[in-house]
C-alpha cells in the first residue's frame, strides 16, 4: 500500500518516543471512530490511516509483544479497510487487510515461547483474512450484479 499517511517527520518523532506513540495512537483510532459514527467516512480516513501506522510503530518499538498490542494494530486495519471500502476504494482496502496479515506472521515465529501470544496472533490473522475475503467477495458480487444490469 503506498498511501501514506504520517509524514516523515512524524513518523520518525513517533518512532523515537514510545509513550507519544501509544498516546497518538489512542487519539487518532478515537477521533476516527468518532467521525465513523458519524457516517463521516473521508474525515475518519486521515485519522484512522494515521493510527494504523502508528500501531504499526507501536508493534516495532515492542520490546515485548503483548496481546493488546496486536489486537490494536489489527483493529486499526479492520477500521482503516472498512472505511476505504466504504469510500468505494475496493482495492486499497483489501491490499490493508493483506499488508496487515504480512506484517503478523513475522510475530508468530518471534512469539514462538508464548503459546497464548501465539493463539492471539493467529486469531488476528484469521479476522484479517475474513475481513479480506468478505469485502473480495462483495467486490465480485458488485461486478457480477454489473454484468447482469448490461
Amino acid at each position: 500500500m503506498s498511501h501514506n499517511f504520517l509524514c516523515p517527520n512524524h513518523r520518525q518523532w513517533l518512532t523515537t518516543h514510545p509513550l507519544a506513540a501509544q498516546t497518538h495512537l489512542r487519539e487518532t483510532q478515537d477521533n476516527g471512530q468518532y467521525y465513523r459514527e458519524q457516517g463521516a467516512w473521508q474525515q475518519a480516513l486521515p485519522f484512522l490511516g494515521c493510527a494504523y501506522e502508528t500501531a504499526e510503530i507501536v508493534l516495532v518499538q515492542a520490546e515485548r509483544q503483548t496481546s493488546t498490542k496486536i489486537v490494536d494494530f489489527t483493529a486499526t486495519a479492520v477500521l482503516l479497510a472498512d472505511t476505504l471500502h466504504k469510500l468505494g476504494q475496493k482495492t486499497l482496502s483489501l491490499a490493508v487487510y493483506e499488508q496487515a496479515q504480512k506484517r503478523l506472521k513475522p510475530e508468530l515465529v518471534i512469539s514462538y515461547q508464548q503459546p497464548q501470544l501465539q493463539r492471539c496472533i493467529i486469531d488476528c490473522i484469521k479476522s484479517l483474512a475474513l475481513g479480506a475475503g468478505f469485502h473480495h467477495q462483495f467486490m465480485q458480487g458488485q461486478v457480477k450484479e454489473e454484468h447482469c444490469i448490461h
